[in-house]
C-alpha cells in the first residue's frame, strides 16, 4: 500500500503545479491561439469583392468600405441553403415578406447601386461550398483576382480554403477581416462568444485538413 500511497502523493503535488503553473501563465499561452485564426492582407485593387455568409453586418460594413474607396465595383455573395420550412413560410406570406438577404438589403442601404451587387448560387452550406460556388462564377465570367472579406477569426480558414480551391485557376486571393468584427484574439477566453469561436474554428480546421478541403502546404 505505501507505494501506491507514496504514488498517489506525487501525482496530487503535480497536479497541483501544473494548476499553479497555469494560473500563472495563461495570460502568455492563451492569446497565441487566437492570433493563429486571423490572417490579413493590405488591400489591393480586385475584379470583385466577395463577401462570405455570417455575420452579415460586420462584414456589409468592411465590403461598403472596400466598395467605396474604389477597390473594386462589384461586390459577391452566394446564397445560403434553404432553411427547413422555407418554402411553407413563402407559401403562408407570399410577397408580404421581403424574401431578400439582409446583406443584399443592407449593402443597398449603404448606397451600392443594384447593378454592383450579385447574388450567386443557390444553396451553399459552408466556406467549402461558397469556394465552390466562387470558382465557377470567376471561370464562367473571366475574373481573376477577389477581395475576400469575412470576420477576423474566421479568417485564416476562409484564405486556406479559397487558395486550395482556386489553386489551379490563377485567381489572386486578398483577404480583407472586418475592421468591425468584436473578437479579440489577445483575450478570447474571458467571454463566452469568443471561446465559442474560437473553439469552434479549431474544431472546423480540423475537419478541413482530415477531409483535405484545405492543404496548408501548398
Amino acid at each position: 500500500m505505501k507505494p501506491f500511497r507514496s504514488f498517489t502523493k506525487l501525482f496530487i503535488i503535480l497536479v497541483l503545479i501544473v494548476i499553479v503553473l497555469l494560473i500563472f501563465t495563461y495570460p502568455y499561452l492563451l492569446p497565441p491561439f487566437g492570433y493563429f485564426l486571423i490572417y490579413e492582407q493590405a488591400p489591393r485593387k480586385a475584379d470583385l469583392i466577395l463577401v462570405l455568409n455570417g455575420r452579415d453586418t460586420e462584414r456589409s460594413l468592411a465590403a461598403v468600405d472596400l466598395y467605396k474607396q474604389g477597390y473594386a465595383n462589384l461586390i459577391v455573395m452566394a446564397r445560403l441553403a434553404k432553411q427547413p420550412g422555407s418554402d411553407e413560410f413563402t407559401k403562408r406570406v407570399g410577397d408580404h415578406f421581403d424574401g431578400r438577404p439582409f446583406f443584399q438589403r443592407a449593402v443597398e442601404a449603404m448606397g451600392v447601386p443594384k447593378t454592383s451587387f450579385v447574388v450567386i448560387e443557390n444553396g451553399v452550406a459552408s466556406t467549402y461550398e461558397e469556394a465552390l460556388a466562387t470558382k465557377e462564377f470567376l471561370k464562367q465570367n473571366g475574373y481573376k483576382s477577389i477581395l475576400l472579406v469575412t470576420s477576423k477569426w474566421h479568417s485564416k480558414r476562409a484564405y486556406l480554403t479559397f487558395r486550395s480551391a482556386l489553386k489551379n485557376d490563377g485567381i489572386k486571393i486578398i483577404i480583407q477581416p472586418s475592421k468591425y468584427d468584436a473578437y479579440r484574439s489577445d483575450a478570447w477566453w474571458k467571454t463566452e462568444t469568443d471561446a465559442k469561436l474560437v473553439f469552434g474554428e479549431y474544431t472546423r480546421l480540423i475537419y478541413y485538413l482530415v477531409s483535405l478541403r484545405i492543404n496548408p502546404f501548398e
